[in-house]
Formats: structure tokens, sequence, C-alpha cells
């Protein structure tokens, strides 16, 4: 899975993937220009166990290229951890026909994750290759809107985008918040799609922190896989418009993990779950997200008074139980009809999912049932949200949630305070 999988397959490597063309694009008129961000100075690169995330990958995307069209272009960023002995710098690669093109060796070491670089990157590329339309997608790890600071300078607990381990230039590990990703992207064309392959970005407060700089935000509200999407059948998708886009990449991932998992004691008939937001929709659902805590059967849970989460779908546990299906926890605690007034607002912002009851997982030694969970398919929307509690691990340990939350502008539209909870909250033992 892409969430904390140590080492290898550096540009010199990549070579082994595939083979490099001199020849310059063509001066075509371009449809749409992708961009395939991939954060690789971690153990994408290499696993212990000899898994080459990024190189297949990689491999993959070439293949794909083979499928696109004069007026189609696609870009890789590599930032990868090099091989022993051997020195390699992040570069830039455009794709087509099966081949490489290198645009742009850096002359030195940097991290991916650096707010700074990364609209840097973007930029490049947006110039080389000027379109009417531009995609993204992020390769590699992220946890969503669960980060310990609001920045890279952080410690090992700082989450969010793009972990980059330093290696190559003698740094320690860092990310990129999501509001910094939002913040970089801020005043550059707006994308009409961005895919995320990683771990746990479909929120709500991802989608609402990025819904002025794309149209659609693609991905999982759970973890991942290791081996993430099939590029090469993911490519052609990505110059798709639409549902035509939105549901391509999303069927043909989750079909792929289908066969893919087909005969496993523990996945057999699941997949991935995953789902599209709509952004412009976003600040509706905190409107109508904000009205409908309030209409709570039995009010609201005020602090430091938790609400009832047993039996609720949460994608992701670290320490505690975190990031809980969003129309689950709705649906299981207003009436019917203020279900169905948020739950149609909530189908414009997710107009497609499909969802997967069980997935890969990194907690509890790999594959874990959620045998604990009552809800089924139907009760869920595939996207999660922060739902304050009175747990101790949300205000101390690795994350401190309690004190953070309030950071992204969808907490700060809920206005949590309503109901006592802030960042101000300390931790109340039950009696």
């Amino acid at each position: 899975m892409r969430k904390f999988v140590l080492l290898l397959c550096a540009l010199a490597g990549l070579a082994a993937c595939h083979d490099d063309e001199d020849d310059s694009p063509q001066d075509v008129k371009t449809a749409r220009t992708v961009l395939v961000y991939m954060a690789g100075e971690n153990n994408l690169t290499v696993t212990s166990n000899g898994d080459r995330y990024l190189c297949v990958d990689l491999a993959e995307i070439i293949e794909g290229s083979k499928s696109l069209a004069e007026n189609q272009r696609l870009f890789v960023f590599v930032d990868s951890l090099s091989e022993k002995g051997k020195n390699s710098t992040p570069v830039i690669m455009e794709v087509k026909g099966g081949k490489t093109t290198i645009m742009h060796q850096f002359e030195s070491d940097f991290y991916s994750c650096a707010p700074a670089r990364f609209r840097e990157i973007v930029q490049y590329v947006e110039s080389t290759a000027p379109a009417e339309s531009y995609g993204l997608v992020l390769w590699g790890h992220a946890s969503g809107w669960s980060v310990s600071t609001d920045t890279i300078a952080g410690s090992r607990t700082t989450r969010a985008y793009g972990q980059d381990n330093g290696t190559d230039h003698g740094g320690s590990l860092k990310w990129m918040n999501i509001t910094q990703m939002a913040r970089a992207l801020e005043g550059l064309p707006k994308f009409d799609f961005i895919f995320a392959d990683c771990c746990n970005m479909i929120c709500a407060e991802v989608g609402y922190e990025l819904r002025n700089v794309t149209d659609y935000l693609i991905g999982s509200p759970a973890e991942i896989p290791g081996d993430g999407a099939p590029y090469d059948q993911l490519a052609p998708i990505f110059f798709k418009s639409g549902s035509q886009l939105y549901k391509g990449i999303i069927d043909t991932y989750y079909d792929y993990y289908v066969k893919a998992y087909k005969g496993h004691k523990e996945l057999d008939g699941f997949s991935v779950p995953l789902s599209v937001i709509d952004t412009k929709y976003m600040a509706e659902l905190a409107q109508a997200t904000g009205d409908v805590l309030s209409k709570f059967e039995g009010g609201y849970p005020s602090y430091p008074e938790s609400p009832d989460l047993k039996g609720r779908v949460y994608y992701w546990y670290m320490d505690s139980p975190i990031m809980y299906d969003m129309r689950s926890f709705i649906k299981h605690n207003t009436t019917v009809a203020d279900f169905q007034t948020w739950d149609n607002v909530f189908k414009k912002a997710v107009p497609y999912y499909r969802m997967s009851m069980v997935w890969m997982t990194i907690y509890d030694n790999l594959y874990y049932s959620f045998s604990s969970f009552t809800d089924n398919d139907d009760d869920c929307g595939c996207a999660s949200m922060f739902i304050p509690v009175n747990d101790w691990n949300y205000y101390s340990g690795t994350f401190r949630y309690i004190r953070t939350f309030n950071n992204f502008g969808w907490n700060r539209a809920l206005d949590w305070s309503r109901f006592g909870w802030s960042a101000s909250s300390t931790y109340v033992r039950a009696r």
C-alpha cells in the first residue's frame, strides 16, 4: 500500500524501463496537457521486498502513451531514490508513442514536496505545452487532511502528500500539506482534474481546499495498493472530459483490482473504494452539512460528549479510527427527510463512486476485514470527513487531530465550535 509501504530505482535505473527519444515534439495545437507528478524519493522506488512500484508504473505510462493522439501531451516528473554509488537528480520528461524525451534534468536534488518546487514544475509543463485544458496526477504517498502542522519543515509526524525522505541530499523526511498545495497552485490555469493515486485523498477537507484549482478530484478515501493505478489503461482516459473522464478512471481502476484480487483469501470480490468530487459543489455541500449537523436527532453531541460511531465505516486507523464515511454518519443520525435534503446536495458533489467494504490496508498485518462495520454499500458515499470525538489519541499521539482540524476551510465552514468543539478543547476522561 501507498502509505508507509526502502530504497533504490534511480533515474539511472529508469533507463531500463524505457528508451529515450531525441525527436522534438511536433508543433500541434494541444487539446490537453497532463502531468504525472511522481514523488518517489521514498519506499515506493524499491521496497524491502524488491517491488519497484515507480519503475513499473512509469513503464505502464510509457506503454499507455502509444494510444495518445497528436494533440494530447503527457509529461512525467520523476524524483526517485538514487542507486548506491550513482547520482541522479529529478527529471521532467515527455512521453509519446511509447518513447520518452527528457525535457529538463535538474542540476541537484531537492524536496519534491516543497510547495515552491511543486509550483515551479507545474508552471514549467504548462508553459512548455500550453493547452486548452490541463490534468494533474498525484503519484506517491498521502494521508489526506491528516497532518500535524501546516508546514513541511516539521518532523516525521507531518503528513499529507509527497513523502520525500531527503535521502539524496542528506535531508530528513518531509511532506506537503494540502493547504500548501492549494496555495502553490493559486493563479495557475485551473485543472480539469486532479487524479490522486495515493491514499486517503477523497475527503471533504481536501475537496474543499482544492475547489478553486481543479474541477474534479478523483481517487480513494481509503488506502490504495502499492501497485497503484493501471496506467497503461488509464493514460488515454486522462484526455477524456466530464463523466467519461471520471467514470473511465474509476471503473478501469476498480475493475482492475476486482480481477487482480480474484482468488485472494481476504480480498476476493473486493477492490479499492474510488470516487470523484465535483468541486464546484463543495461550498454548497459545506453549507448543507453545517445545516444538517444542527438537526441531528437528539441534538448534535456537545463537547466532550462524542457522537455514536459504532458500526460506521472509517477509512483509516492510526492510533484510533479516523476519516469516517460522511454519508453514513449523516444518514444514521438524522431524520429521513433531513437526510434526503442533504443527500441531494451530496450526490451533486460526489456524482459517482464505487464502494468496496474491504480493501488492502497496512492496519492489522496488511489485510483487515473491517468486520466491525454494520454499514452496507448503500449507506456509504465513498468520501470521508473529520468528526471530532473525545478520544485521547485525538488530542495527543501522532497527529493531535483536535488541535489541527481547524486549519482546513471545510471545518471552519462547519463551525464545530457551535457544539463546543474547538482547537482548544482538551481530553476529558469518562467517569
